[in-house]
């Protein structure tokens, strides 16, 4: 009973130990991918979303449970997409209309304002133009954001 007991507690160490050093291997290249994106990548509400700038000069803000957002910058070379705002878990008497107003000053390549329903269904609102869109938020997840294709310019959004 003593051995099976003993080698019991052995093999428990062993394996603590290597599930030990499998965490940390993990955790390590875990944050070397961290690293390798860099200062100018954001990422999104989703891990999926990575939206990199050449350089971004201004302010954002972001307020995922009020679904209210502003950006007010001047960009380049973005290339990617930049979720503005998102609420992933909104509930069926939670829906509401929104409205957003835009202005995109292309010095070069294009973007576009694009809402995310909870479908994953893409939707283009506009693309490099001013105005304003009503969106009719749905139940589940949703998402405000833009899609850049080398991308140069001014951009103004305000989501509420």
């Amino acid at each position: 009973m003593r051995k099976i007991i003993g080698c019991c507690l052995i093999a428990v160490s062993l394996l603590a130990c290597t599930a030990c050093s499998g965490l940390d291997r993990l955790s390590e290249n875990l944050r070397e991918g961290a690293e390798q994106l860099g200062d100018d990548v954001v990422i999104g509400k989703s891990n999926a979303l990575i939206a990199p700038y050449q350089s971004f000069e201004g302010s954002r803000t972001s307020d995922n449970d009020a679904f209210l957002a502003t950006y007010d910058a001047s960009v380049t070379g973005f290339n990617g997409q930049d979720i503005l705002v998102a609420d992933t878990d909104l509930k069926e008497n939670e829906c509401r209309e929104i409205v957003i107003r835009y202005q995109f000053d292309s010095l070069d390549g294009d973007c576009q304002l694009i809402y995310i329903s909870p479908d994953l269904e893409e939707q283009v609102l506009s693309e490099s133009a001013s105005g304003s869109v009503a969106v009719q938020l749905q139940a589940g997840a949703n998402y405000i954001g833009i899609t850049g294709t080398d991308y140069s310019g001014a951009i103004q959004i305000t989501v509420g």
